[in-house]
């Protein structure tokens, strides 16, 4: 099996997809630099020599989706995605399901 080629794949934009892609552009430019700085302290967050820095990146180097870890940890991913960026803790409980669930996918 060969390495798929990605390729570019152009077309004309409707008129009205013309007249809503400055909105769109614009949208992009400001959420941008809230994304930014939401990765830089992700980096930041996952580089702690910490327990909480290990299971950052364990989550991280993980072939599963952020959604489906934390729906197999039973939180909410809002949650999971604040403990990654250094916002938020995790209780004990929460830390414990979440280590089982890597664990589960690391064995399998």
């Amino acid at each position: 099996m060969g390495e798929s080629i990605a390729r570019r794949m152009t077309r004309e934009l409707t008129p009205e997809q013309q007249k809503r892609l400055p909105v769109l552009r614009a949208q992009v430019a400001s959420e941008l630099p809230d994304l930014i700085e939401r990765d830089r302290m992700r980096l930041e967050a996952r580089s702690e020599p910490t327990l909480s820095g290990e299971f950052r990146r364990a989550i991280h180097g993980n072939s599963l989706s952020l959604s489906i870890i934390a729906q197999r940890a039973e939180i909410p991913a809002l949650l999971l995605d604040e403990f990654l960026t250094g916002e938020r803790n995790l209780r004990p409980d929460v830390l414990d399901r979440l280590a089982h669930v890597l664990v589960f996918v690391l064995n399998s």
